[in-house]
């Protein structure tokens, strides 16, 4: 037997032993995989409500009585069920922007579009004036609404929010580019083996891990924000749309007049706090208000205090 032969005989025995059993294990995970998913999308679907409108169809839902409608406009990746609960003064509208979930890309690809999406809703839904809330990715295109219709914007809330552009694909591709059932298989370990590992790999600060654990809404919290970007097939061409765009935004920080509540965490590493910064400088009657030890992820660590904020701005320009 030549050494060459011996050697790709070799390579295959252990490529076997190490694959094999990962093989094996995807295989048993997968009729449990498929039940979840089926669940997943069954859920999504009763869950959801949708507006045909000259812009197309418009997922979306509501949550809340109080007449002050908070417009919540979703991160990278999301849809309508990554939102947040009503506060005392006011209800949640949150619709899934153009390539997420039920909502198709054709919508509205660019910031300006999606705002007129937002628009078309609401004047669907009869509302005439609305405070908009950018988070993360959806600051570009919360931040149009109100350059593009003052006369509906009672005020603007930017929460961790993308200002200007930046290249983000680096950042996320695996996750763009991800299979539901691998992705699965990473969330449910994350989310699902105790949470002092939620916390450590979630969380670089160990005062937010701390923050975190104190309470089991927080716990809660988390693992419902991390598994609101599955499954991601159904998010794919939002992702991608939203990363495309932010490679040259050009928002019309000038025609932003109505009053402006900027949240950020003082150590976000998805989005650096110089956003915020420069979002301040660019729009009139603004304020700025750092979270300390805030990160990405603050709104699980961090929630009253964030809660206490929008609630006060609220109050005070309704």
């Amino acid at each position: 037997m030549s050494f060459e032969i011996l050697i790709f005989i070799i390579s295959i025995s252990l490529l076997s032993i190490y694959y094999f059993p990962f093989q094996v294990f995807k295989i048993a995970i997968y009729i449990p995989y498929f039940v979840y998913k089926t669940l997943v999308l069954w859920k999504l679907r009763l869950d959801s409500s949708a507006m045909i409108t000259h812009r197309g169809r418009i997922e979306y839902r509501g949550k809340g009585q109080n007449d002050n409608v908070l417009l919540y406009i979703h991160g990278s990746p999301g849809g309508y069920d990554q939102t947040t609960d009503p506060g005392k003064n006011y209800s949640v509208l949150t619709p899934s922007r153009p390539g997420y979930l039920g909502t198709d890309i054709l919508s509205g690809s660019s910031p300006e579009a999606q705002a007129d999406c937002f628009k078309a809703l609401i004047d669907e839904l009869k509302l005439d004036k609305v405070f908009v809330m950018g988070v993360s990715g959806g600051g570009p295109s919360a931040m149009h609404f109100a350059a593009q219709y003052p006369e509906n914007t009672a005020g603007l809330i930017l929460f961790e929010a993308v200002s200007y552009s930046e290249d983000f694909r680096g950042k996320d591709e695996a996750l763009i580019n991800a299979w539901d059932m691998d992705l699965f298989i990473q969330l449910s370990f994350t989310t699902y083996f105790g949470s002092k590992k939620l916390a450590a790999r979630m969380l670089p600060n160990k005062n937010n891990r701390t923050r975190l654990l104190s309470n089991k809404r927080n716990v809660e919290l988390l693992k419902k924000v991390i598994w609101s970007i599955w499954p991601i097939s159904r998010r794919r061409h939002g992702i991608k749309n939203d990363y495309s765009q932010f490679m040259n935004l050009n928002i019309p920080f000038g025609r932003i007049s109505c009053p402006t509540l900027i949240i950020h965490g003082s150590e976000d590493i998805n989005v650096d706090i110089n956003h915020a910064e420069y979002a301040n400088k660019k729009i009139n009657n603004s304020v700025l208000y750092v979270v300390h030890e805030g990160d990405h992820m603050m709104h699980a660590t961090h929630e009253e205090e964030i809660e206490k904020q929008i609630e006060l701005f609220i109050a005070e320009h309704s």
